[in-house]
């Protein structure tokens, strides 16, 4: 009995050792990792301004329709 409990001592600490090693080579990934780059595809990709224009003009258009509808009654 005793064996047993010494082999599932030495298995859990294997494991723990992998762990901790994936966790710091995943670490050391991330801390290496150009967050600027992320940052230029952003940028890339949606321009706030324009998002936030077309939004407005979207809004605009919906309100001159309801009020055009609302005189039509």
């Amino acid at each position: 009995m005793s064996t047993i409990f010494k082999i599932l001592a030495l298995v859990g600490a294997v494991a723990v050792a992998v762990a901790a090693f994936l966790a710091f080579k995943k670490h050391k990934e991330l801390e290496d990792y150009d967050y600027e780059d992320l940052d230029d595809d952003f940028d890339d990709c949606c321009d706030c301004e324009d998002c936030a224009a077309d939004t407005a003009a979207e809004a605009e258009e919906k309100a001159e329709d309801a009020v055009e509808e609302a005189d039509k009654d």
